[in-house]
């Protein structure tokens, strides 16, 4: 790390710059430190202390990374873990100091090595790769920027991969998460908490989960607040759009506002302009792409016209222009459906490259056309690295290299050791760190919600709904893949009707036959009768319960033909109907994984498949088999091996598949793991994109939404089973549905 940076023309020019960044963020800007926020480094990382990274996969999905500092050259490995404020057991044996467990989980210290299958692993991370230590914790020696890796569970367990930036973004965050106010916010300012919102989601974190010391997390804060700060301006109200997609919430219902009417009540037909100036703009579209609507093409022509000759924005016209500003402009344009070939788009790249290179360090100047904007600094590199990647260009390419360093490489020197990050030169800077985790992660802005998604695509399944209530498919079947995914998205299927017919009057007169098919039919058509809150005793003349059991083989424990699916939906179908689950059935589901771990669709198949190891997962969680289970984890672990570069789940084509991706988010959501976090997070290494975007299941499945609300499959952009799949997928629940149905309580009787 390199912090040693002039401070000329830095103070002369700080006010002129400080208005500018006002202009952008909108009065963004945090409130300065309160006393009992950490202390800002005086000097770089050469004069301060040093700092190593440590990694923690606690062997359930959760992954936990710190960073510690120490002041001298090096320390143990136990107590760089010390230093992480982790919890942790130890036990002192002749060899020296044991882990035995960390956050409560592993082993008691009076017994450190109870688990005969598990214990605590202790790695290193070097030359991408992690690597076992031949030595303990408490003799091992650590120096600055080592990676520390702790891994619970077996002897062939690893840890996830890593990269430089995800540590760093992850550092970044950690800095700032003491600096929240007991209100939710950052500085009590909703556009600084809005920064954090969209650090935080980029880096794959729940900004729902950013609490402060009331109990309020950062979204309570903006959703309270969106009123007063949506009716500031177009790109107050779009931002906070963004914002509120980010944290996974909908736009159009946030705080009581609907900030896509927000928007649109600022927009000017007869000129395309939202608001007075490109940061209204700009901000504006974000705010409606990010919220699943279409930016008029008048606005995306009228942001295209306000560049200035040299091909870059500035804030508003007839101003210079300057990075970020151009950045922001840039990723407007392209999340609206400008081509990155359009001329607007090349020449406001072309306008970035010219301003990286006024200095040699691989950074964006601000705005090299004026004295104060002419040093490399943090917020422009980050907003630069967005606006690249957006574009579907690689900031880690020659391309975009000044001599051996890439805009990443100057974003980590501008880190410090704690993790916070400068502006230009120390102190650390808060709105220069909140800005910096996006451009780590490779995030351009804006970013999907599950929320818009799982709206937009419920008016598409509304519209597949038939006369007679059914909705589009080949099957009973497909219909009751849209009930469950209504259901699981929150909503009565029962709402959704043709004249009186809905998709449960509709499945009444299909139950005979179509449960008559066998195991699997039977038991996932009960899974759908109680989804759509009948009763699946009685339901088209048929007790669903008794048909299941019919089928039931005591000696085996095996339910129809045997198929995976077979047994899988038999025991979900009984286990929504809250019926007991024969010991044996659910053994037998174990007994027939396929070779290697997951399950195929045959009984033991020779190879798993992605749809039936989320299927079968989901039926073990509803009995009650614990994720220590050989077969659950060997479950995972194929799911895991199979997960694509990409972040999404195989098909048996072996690309990307909306449908299959939604069973296995299934399969993950039943066993509690957290598809976002690092366990689960992947990135591009074959060059066909840049390695420094995170990718993760959702991400990318939300990714593939057309415009019509539809998921691409067999029958096109808008494939019925692929739409009903994967927005099961996207509502983060697993099967069955279990919510309180009156049927299971007799008048007079209590649960």
């Amino acid at each position: 790390m390199n912090l040693h940076r002039a401070y000329s023309r830095r103070q002369t020019a700080l006010a002129l710059w400080i208005v500018l960044v006002v202009l952008l963020s909108f009065v963004l800007l945090p409130a300065a430190p309160s006393a009992a926020q950490p202390a800002s480094p005086a000097a770089g990382p050469a004069d301060g202390p040093n700092a190593a990274d440590i990694v923690v996969d606690l062997g359930d999905g959760r992954v936990i990374t710190r960073r510690v500092t120490f002041s001298t050259p090096t320390i143990t490995g136990l107590q760089a873990l010390q230093l992480s404020g982790l919890e942790l057991t130890t036990a002192d044996f002749s060899f020296g100091t044991a882990v035995c467990a960390i956050e409560g989980v592993g082993c008691p210290a009076t017994n450190c090595f109870c688990n005969a299958n598990k214990f605590w692993g202790y790695q290193f991370w070097e030359d991408s790769a992690w690597h076992s230590y031949m030595v303990g914790a408490s003799a091992s020696s650590i120096d600055d920027d080592s990676v520390e890796g702790w891994i619970w569970g077996g002897g062939s367990d690893s840890l996830p991969a890593i990269t430089r930036e995800i540590l760093a973004a992850n550092a970044a965050l950690q800095w700032m998460r003491p600096q929240q106010s007991a209100n939710g916010s950052f500085g009590s300012n909703t556009g600084a908490t809005l920064d954090v919102i969209l650090a935080v989601a980029a880096a794959n974190q729940q900004p729902g989960a950013w609490t402060g010391a009331s109990g309020a997390s950062l979204v309570d804060y903006a959703a309270a607040n969106a009123a007063a700060f949506s009716g500031q301006s177009a790109a107050a109200a779009g931002k906070l759009a963004a914002g509120a997609a980010a944290a996974g919430q909908d736009p159009r219902s946030f705080g009581g506002v609907n900030l896509v009417t927000a928007i649109n009540n600022r927009y000017n037909p007869g000129t395309g302009a939202y608001g007075a100036n490109n940061m209204d703009q700009a901000w504006a579209m974000l705010g409606l792409a990010a919220a699943g609507e279409a930016v008029p093409a008048a606005a995306v022509a009228r942001l295209a016209s306000q560049a200035n000759a040299n091909g870059g924005w500035a804030w508003a016209s007839s101003v210079a222009s300057d990075v970020d500003s151009t950045a922001l402009a840039l990723q407007a344009l392209l999340a609206a459906g400008a081509a990155p070939s359009a001329p607007a788009v090349a020449n406001g790249l072309a306008y970035l490259r010219s301003a990286q290179l006024t200095n040699t360090d691989g950074g964006f100047a601000a705005s090299p056309e004026q004295v104060w904007g002419t040093e490399s600094n943090t917020n422009s590199t980050a907003f630069a690295v967005q606006s690249v990647l957006a574009a579907s260009q690689d900031p880690l390419a020659a391309a975009w290299s000044v001599g051996d360093d890439t805009p990443l490489d100057f974003l980590r020197d501008q880190q410090l050791p704690d993790g916070a990050f400068v502006y230009v030169d120390p102190p650390a800077n808060l709105f220069a760190t909140q800005q910096a985790v996006p451009g780590l992660a490779g995030k351009p802005f804006p970013y999907l919600s599950p929320a818009v998604a799982l709206r937009r695509g419920l008016g598409w399944v509304a519209s597949q709904q038939q006369s007679d209530g059914s909705f589009a498919g080949f099957n009973p079947g497909a219909t009751i893949d849209a009930v469950l995914a209504i259901a699981l998205a929150g909503r009565n299927p029962n709402d959704f009707a043709v004249g009186s017919n809905t998709p449960m009057t509709y499945l009444a007169t299909q139950a005979p036959a179509y449960a008559g098919q066998g195991a699997s039919a039977a038991g996932k058509l009960a899974v759908g009768v109680v989804a759509g809150q009948r009763n699946p005793r009685s339901f088209g003349g048929v007790d669903l319960v008794a048909a299941i059991q019919g089928l039931y083989q005591p000696t085996t424990g095996q339910y129809g033909a045997g198929s995976t699916w077979d047994q899988s939906f038999a025991l979900l179908g009984l286990r929504a109907a809250r019926q007991p689950l024969p010991a044996a059935a659910v053994q037998h589901l174990i007994d027939i994984a396929a070779t290697g771990g997951g399950w195929g669709f045959s009984a033991s198949a020779a190879s798993a498949d992605v749809d039936s190891t989320g299927l079968a997962l989901q039926a073990l969680a509803a009995a009650g088999v614990g994720l220590d289970n050989q077969a659950v984890r060997a479950g995972l672990a194929f799911l895991d091996a199979s997960q694509n570069e990409d972040g999404g789940f195989p098909g048996y084509g072996g690309e990307t598949d909306p449908a299959s991706s939604g069973l296995a988010l299934q399969g993950l959501a039943a066993y509690g793991q957290n598809p976002r976090g690092l366990h689960w997070t992947t990135w591009i290494s074959d060059g066909s994109a840049s390695a420094l975007t995170l990718h993760t299941a959702p991400e990318t499945l939300l990714a593939l939404q057309s415009a019509a609300g539809g998921f691409p499959g067999f029958s096109g952009p808008n494939d019925p089973f692929s739409t009903y799949q994967a927005l099961a997928g996207l509502s983060g629940k697993a099967l069955p549905i279990r919510a309180p149905q009156l049927w299971f309580f007799p008048l007079g009787l209590k649960r």
